[in-house]
Order: structure tokens, then C-alpha cells, then sequence
């Protein structure tokens, strides 16, 4: 039979194919945008017992590059291996209220940008921008914690669901999540608050939380208001980003937002659609509404038009709030619907208003992608702890598609997702013959009592030999370092 230190010999090969640490390295090391460990540091000493916080989170961000769109997926799946531990590991992780998942992004941001920077990849100057948008994570649940009827504009009904709040930033070519919050919405509706019968809001999911903790913080800004949110979200983005403009719809330009912009020591100047509404506007000492400030322009101003845009427009200097702002009225089409936009930016001609705006459409294809390659919004957790972690970790798996596509020039992250879940198959594929050559190993010297030296002794002569090149290649053998 074998001797203790052969049993040791061929347990320490398998080990390393087998080793879910050495695994993971291994995936990461195969991903160059996974250069991120100096982030790691930020989770080191939160867990002191049991698995290292780093591996599982590592796990996470790999997750759906293995073709699975959840942990118990993984479980079921032949590369349960590469988990360290049991699920309950790996659920713990996500409903854990102390760790900081806004700082964590932050440093993936911050990270992204030094990459970028040392790289040298020329971008245009004064296109840095943050955009700011909203959108609908349906929910199948109503015990799901901060869960609310929300309004889908996209089916045109209302769903169970969280309102995703995000920010992101244009670095002059690519766009990346920075930071969000969750909200739930109250709704006009008294007799049922947040959309649901008050017997349903007793059966929801509930936490204590301790009033210091970053679960604490994240689970109170779900009832805050998203303008709040909104100029919270700006405010700590323009400590440590270099923003030019920052972009946003209807919904979220106010004067509230002007303030926050135009308030920061920095030059920043704020881009935003506005209603027809019934703000006031100043103009030559007169006060006007939007609809009546474009029917005197239409009879005061000659109407231009723009055919690089194919469109029709009136540009006019006023003050809004006391601030000086540029109103655009722009019409596409001879009987197209007039749109206003509002800048802060007096400066800005109309076409170069329109480029700088059109920026805030990467956000949208940022939510269609995280939705579709993702799993954004996805987690089906009653705790809202691990809502927020499921999103934080999708938003730097997005920033991490980001930084390979910048670099290697695919045309969509979709072709990102596609060449990195290949790469994953193949590997697990060569893990497994791995794993049968060695049982076979095993079997032979346990049943023949045969010296495992006799048996390395062997391998090396095929390998000199060059005999059996293809299946080598195929359990990739000559990569390993006992081996070459």
C-alpha cells in the first residue's frame, strides 16, 4: 500500500488543481482587469474566525462568469469546488450589516481610474461627467424587506420592487457605476402605505440592526427621498472625481440640484432636461412659465435650425432662482414636441450642449447590460443587507467588464461576458480530466501496490518522449511546475 509520504505526493497535486484559493487566483490571474487586491484591505478584519472574508467575496465576483446565476446554482453545479465552505458561508456573507459596501465601490472606482490613468488612454478634456438616473429592480416577494408597489414605466404597471438610485461617471470614454441607493416609495394611498395592505407590511421581513453600522445607514436612506439622496451621492462624489458637468433628466433637475452643483468650490456646471412646467423664469425683468417664455420667443427670436442634429431650436440667457442659466427649446420634426433643457453653462452652444447631454444616455445602456449580463436585481433575499451587497458586487463586476473591454477592444460587454464564461468552461473542463487522471492514479497504486515513483518516473519519460501530447495538453499537465 502507499506510504505516508507518497498519500502526501499525490495530495498535494491534486491540492493544486483542486484548491479553491489556488483556483480562484488561477481565474483571477486569467482576467487581467481582476487587478483589484489592493482593495481586499478594506475587508480584512471584519471576519476574524472561519473563511477569509477576501476568498468569499472573490467568489461573488466571479460568479456569473461560471454560467450561474446564484450560489445555490454554483452548489449544484460540478465547480462547487472552488467554494470555500458551505452555502450558509456564502449567505452569511451577504447579510452581514458591517461591511462597507459604498467604501468598498469607491476604491474599485478609484482603482479603475489609476489603472486607466497609468495606461496612458487619451480621453477628451472636459467631457467628465456624472450622470444621475433611476430605475425598477422587481421583486417576487412582498416579505422582502423596504419592499414597495412601484410604478414600471417601461410595462406600464405597477410591480413589487426596489427603485435603484445610481450615479455614474463619464471618464471622457468609458462609464462606470460609482455609487447608489435602494428606496422604497410611500405612495398617496393612505389605507395602504408603500402600495401594500397593512397586514402584508407586519409580514415583511425585519432586522435589528445596531445604529452605528453601515447596514443601519444604507437600510434608513430606503425612506429618504431621492433628490436627498441625489445631492448626498454628488456632494461625496466631488471630493475625490473630476467632473465637469453632471447630467440628469426632469425628474431630478430642481433648484435643489443647481445648488449642490454650482455650491461646490469646484467649477462644475450642471446639464438637465426640464419640464413645461410651471417654473418661473426670468427674462428682461419679466418673469415667465416655459410655455409662455417660447411663445414670446418664437415671436422676438428667428427660430434656428441645426442639420447636423436635424433639429429646430431657440437659445436664450435667463435667470432661474437667482441663478444664471441657458434654456434650450428644441423641436424635432416640423411638428415634433418641443423639449426645454436647462444649463448652468452660459457658454455652451447648442450643438455642444446636445453632445454633452447625449452622455447621459450610457447610463441607460449601464442598467440594460447589468440586467442582462449581470443579474442586476436579481437577489430574491428577504434581508436588505443582502440587497445591498448583490448590487455593490454587480456594480464592480461592470466596472471590472469595463476595464477589459477599454483595454481590449470588444466592441460590447456582452462579447466581454461571452469570452470570459468560455475561458471559465474550458478551465473547469481541464480541472475535472485532472481529477479523474489522479483517481485512476490513485486506484492503480492502491490496487497493484505500485511505488508512486515508479508512476512519476513514468509521466516524465511520456512527456520527454512527446507520446500522448494531446491528452496532456487537454489536463494542461506541462503547466504545472512538477511537471516541466
Amino acid at each position: 500500500m502507499l506510504q505516508d509520504k507518497d498519500i502526501k505526493s499525490v495530495g498535494e497535486l491534486k491540492k493544486y488543481f483542486s484548491d479553491s484559493e489556488k483556483m480562484v487566483d488561477y481565474l483571477i490571474h486569467q482576467l487581467e482587469f481582476f487587478q483589484f487586491k489592493s482593495v481586499y484591505n478594506l475587508l480584512n478584519g471584519i471576519k476574524k474566525r472561519g473563511y477569509g472574508v477576501s476568498g468569499v467575496f472573490s467568489i461573488f465576483v466571479i460568479l456569473p462568469f461560471l454560467r450561474h446565476a446564484s450560489i445555490h446554482a454554483l452548489f449544484k453545479s460540478g465547480s462547487r469546488g472552488l467554494a470555500n465552505g458551505g452555502k450558509d458561508v456564502y449567505y452569511r456573507f451577504k447579510n452581514r450589516e458591517d461591511i462597507p459596501w459604498r467604501n468598498l465601490l469607491m476604491r474599485f472606482v478609484t482603482r479603475f481610474l489609476r489603472i486607466v490613468s497609468s495606461k496612458g488612454s487619451e480621453v477628451e478634456e472636459g467631457k467628465r461627467c456624472l450622470i444621475l438616473d433611476d430605475s425598477l429592480l422587481p421583486k417576487r416577494g412582498r416579505r422582502i424587506e423596504k419592499v414597495s408597489r412601484l410604478w414600471d414605466h417601461v410595462t406600464h404597471r405597477s410591480l413589487p420592487g426596489l427603485r435603484l438610485l445610481l450615479m455614474c461617471y463619464y471618464d471622457g470614454k468609458s462609464t462606470i457605476p460609482v455609487d447608489f441607493s435602494l428606496h422604497r416609495e410611500k405612495g398617496k394611498n393612505k389605507k395602504m402605505p408603500y402600495g401594500l395592505k397593512k397586514k402584508h407590511l407586519k409580514e415583511q421581513y425585519k432586522k435589528d440592526r445596531s445604529k452605528d453600522s453601515e447596514g443601519y445607514q444604507r437600510a434608513s436612506e430606503a425612506d429618504e427621498s431621492k433628490s436627498i439622496m441625489a445631492v448626498k451621492m454628488l456632494k461625496r462624489a466631488f471630493r475625490f472625481l473630476e467632473v465637469n458637468y453632471v447630467l440628469m433628466d426632469s425628474w431630478f433637475t430642481s433648484e435643489r440640484m443647481i445648488e449642490c452643483v454650482r455650491g461646490s468650490k469646484k467649477n462644475i456646471h450642471l446639464i438637465g432636461m426640464m419640464r413645461m412646467s410651471k417654473a418661473l423664469y426670468e427674462y428682461d425683468g419679466w418673469y415667465y412659465d416655459a410655455q409662455s417664455l417660447l411663445r414670446y420667443l418664437k415671436r422676438t427670436k428667428k427660430l434656428t435650425r441645426c442639420r447636423k442634429i436635424n433639429s429646430a431650436y431657440i437659445m436664450v440667457d435667463v435667470f432661474y432662482k437667482d441663478y444664471p442659466i441657458r434654456l434650450y427649446f428644441s423641436r424635432f420634426g416640423k411638428r415634433g414636441k418641443w423639449h426645454l433643457i436647462l444649463s448652468t453653462d452660459r457658454a455652451l452652444s447648442y450643438v455642444k450642449m446636445m453632445e454633452l447631454y447625449q452622455i447621459r444616455w450610457t447610463i441607460e445602456v449601464a442598467f440594460k447590460e447589468g440586467k442582462q449580463y449581470l443579474n442586476l436585481g436579481a437577489c430574491q433575499s428577504n434581508d436588505f443587507d443582502a440587497q445591498i451587497a448583490d448590487t455593490t458586487i454587480t456594480m464592480i463586476q461592470y466596472i471590472l467588464l469595463t476595464l477589459k473591454k477599454r483595454f481590449d477592444d470588444y466592441e460590447t460587454r456582452g462579447e466581454v461576458f461571452r469570452d470570459v464564461g468560455e475561458q471559465m468552461c474550458e478551465r473547469r473542463l481541464h480541472l475535472r480530466l485532472w481529477d479523474l487522471l489522479v483517481l485512476i492514479m490513485k486506484a492503480i497504486v492502491e490496487t497493484f501496490d505500485i511505488n508512486i515513483d515508479d508512476i512519476d518516473l513514468a509521466i516524465f519519460k511520456i512527456i520527454n518522449q512527446n507520446k500522448f501530447k494531446g491528452i496532456l495538453e487537454c489536463v494542461s499537465l506541462k503547466r504545472h511546475p512538477l511537471l516541466t
